[in-house]
């Protein structure tokens, strides 16, 4: 009986001092959603988290019964101790507290146990560049990912790591019961969320929670102060430049340059407006060919947003 008690009092200490790490995932419709909770992520200082592996609070911005199946392996991935949190419209704060105290407590936690992954990747054989024959995985990026377009899947073929081809799917089309939210808000703030979108997923997250704040004063309609300053350091940094720089490079015409350029026309205001059409049609064959640990910051570079009024 002292070791069961003494196991529990550990357990109990262990979950007291875990930090919640929220992996915040968005349904088509959830963009309003998703804001709210990342302000309120912001404001208790919890790091985000950008895989399975590293969360232990699943937020679910918006809703959408078709995601539930991609849910559930998404869920079946996280260890324990692990939370889900539903955030289908307005974000009632309370959920959040509840969450946390469901994190650290060795009763509720007990309950969630982790169950294997069904999905298997299926492989076949195919020639590569050098004449060699090698397994082709075929792989589905979304749509419940970190900072991830709402309702896109993004089909590959990989060789090795490398992307050799690419479909697009947007799933869910039509289903979308939220409002379209960058319809009507500044411009800047959506280029500053797309800044910190790919920032976070660059792995600065530092600069990319700067961009969300900065985001969300212009929401709000206050000054944004130190966007200039914010600018300016973002365009400093060499590792920055040595991590974009060449990602999704498209040669001619109004979105020319690769995901370097395309941040800083979003820091300068002097990129193209965001065209998802454009970005649906030439993601197959921009990714063709792209390291697979570069797919996703291709996708942010181009900001997709696929809520109905944006979508078309």
């Amino acid at each position: 009986m002292a070791g069961g008690r003494a196991a529990v009092d550990v357990t109990g200490w262990l979950l007291r001092h875990t930090p919640p790490r929220p992996m915040v995932v968005t349904a088509p419709g959830g963009t309003s959603a998703r804001v709210a909770v990342e302000r309120a992520v912001l404001a208790r200082g919890w790091r985000p988290a950008l895989n399975p592996a590293r969360t232990n609070l699943l937020v679910v911005a918006g809703h959408a019964p078709w995601l539930e199946p991609y849910l559930r392996r998404v869920w079946d991935s996280i260890p324990a101790p692990r939370v889900r949190v539903d955030v289908p419209e307005a974000l009632d704060e309370r959920l959040l507290d509840d969450a946390l105290a469901a994190l650290r407590d060795p009763v509720r936690q007990r309950t969630h146990h982790t169950e294997p992954v069904e999905d298997v990747f299926m492989a076949d054989r195919a020639p590569d560049r050098d004449g060699l024959t090698l397994d082709e995985l075929h792989v589905p990026l979304g749509p419940v990912l970190a900072y991830w377009p709402a309702g896109l899947i993004v089909h590959t073929r990989l060789q090795g790591d490398v992307v050799t081809a690419a479909t697009v799917e947007v799933a869910g089309a039509g289903t979308a019961t939220g409002d379209a939210f960058w319809s009507g808000a500044d411009p800047v703030a959506r280029r500053l969320d797309a800044c910190g979108r790919l920032l976070a997923l660059a792995g600065w997250t530092d600069q990319a929670v700067v961009a969300q704040r900065l985001r969300d004063a212009v929401l709000d309609g206050r000054p944004a102060d130190g966007l200039a300053r914010f600018t300016a350091r973002v365009r400093r940094s060499r590792t920055l430049r040595w991590l974009l720089a060449g990602v999704g490079h498209v040669t001619d015409g109004p979105f020319a340059g690769d995901a370097l350029t395309r941040l800083y026309g979003w820091l300068d205001g002097t990129g193209p407006p965001p065209d998802t059409r454009w970005a649906l049609d030439h993601l197959p064959e921009l990714l063709a060919g792209t390291e697979l640990a570069n797919a996703r910051l291709v996708v942010a570079s181009l900001d997709p947003d696929l809520e109905p009024s944006h979508h078309g």
